[in-house]
């Protein structure tokens, strides 16, 4: 499994007499093998979410669902290794991992903002990070007035 995030800013400045143009790019790349070991994976979730207006969902780590050539099953992760939550909307800001019945803790230990257009992406490729029984569901809460799409990837160890 390989990963990519490209970064690509780019910053202008209008002085009076004149103007400043930088830019950078940055490349993430990241190799992960099939196992259960420090970089290692052997499971893969991804979806794309409408979270209504003012409305909260929850992805449940241990028991995510999957729908494949008509079948259907879930996948329970005991570690996760990569993360990435793409806010589709262009006016919606939405909060990540707030409070709700078995929040995952590993993530953090309080919401985190993902603004409009926001990407919310975490990796620990070696030891990963930990579910439970417990401590295994992410909440997402659109804080804007219409609806969000949200794409979510997720890279781990099955349970």
């Amino acid at each position: 499994l390989l990963g990519t995030l490209r970064i690509v800013p780019r910053w202008a400045d209008d002085l009076n007499t004149t103007t400043v143009t930088d830019s950078a790019t940055a490349n993430l790349t990241f190799t992960v093998a099939d196992g259960t070991g420090n970089g290692q994976a052997n499971g893969y979730y991804k979806d794309v979410i409408t979270v209504a207006a003012s409305a909260t969902v929850t992805i449940d780590l241990r028991a995510l669902p999957l729908n494949l050539f008509g079948g259907s099953g879930s996948l329970s992760l005991a570690k996760v290794k990569a993360l990435l939550i793409r806010n589709r909307s262009t006016t919606a800001s939405l909060s990540v991992n707030g409070s709700t019945t078995n929040r995952w803790t590993a993530l953090s230990a309080g919401a985190m903002t993902v603004g409009p257009e926001g990407v919310l992406y975490v990796t620990h490729l070696n030891a990963g990070y930990t579910t439970t029984a417990t401590d295994k569901v992410i909440a997402i809460t659109n804080n804007g007035a219409s609806a969000a799409d949200v794409e979510v990837y997720i890279v781990g160890v099955k349970s």
